[in-house]
């Protein structure tokens, strides 16, 4: 079974539900576990990332995505950021590793990550 893991920092000057609604944009109604400083969920099965894969079809990115996701895949792993900003206005923009001053919302895929990779462009 494929792993889903996400986890946002909450900074201090952020509105935590403002995070909260960039998350259900990209990833519908999911379990979202908040500590003091951060929020995280645990999603399981490509099936999961419906909503992701609905926006990235609605910016029209599934070319450039697969081609950069593919790349950015390590075996079995895969570890990538979304934008926050864009995704509270309900895109998928990618961000690289500290690119964002904001801190990304951060995905990591664990398990069958070329069958992730062709649902979310597809």
């Amino acid at each position: 079974m494929t792993a889903i893991r996400i986890s946002c920092r909450i900074n201090p000057t952020e509105s935590p539900e403002k995070i909260r609604r960039a998350l259900t944009n990209m990833f519908g109604e999911i379990d979202i576990i908040e500590t003091e400083d951060m929020f995280n969920a645990e999603l399981e099965g490509y099936l999961s990332l419906r909503e992701l894969r609905a926006r990235i079809a609605q910016d029209k990115i599934r070319t450039t995505l697969s081609n950069v996701l593919t790349r950015w895949t390590d075996g079995n792993n895969l570890s990538f950021g979304l934008n926050r900003q864009a995704a509270y206005a309900g895109h998928v923009s990618l961000t690289l590793e500290n690119e964002d001053s904001m801190s990304p919302i951060q995905v990591l895929v664990e398990g069958d990550v070329d069958e992730v990779v062709a649902f979310l462009t597809s």
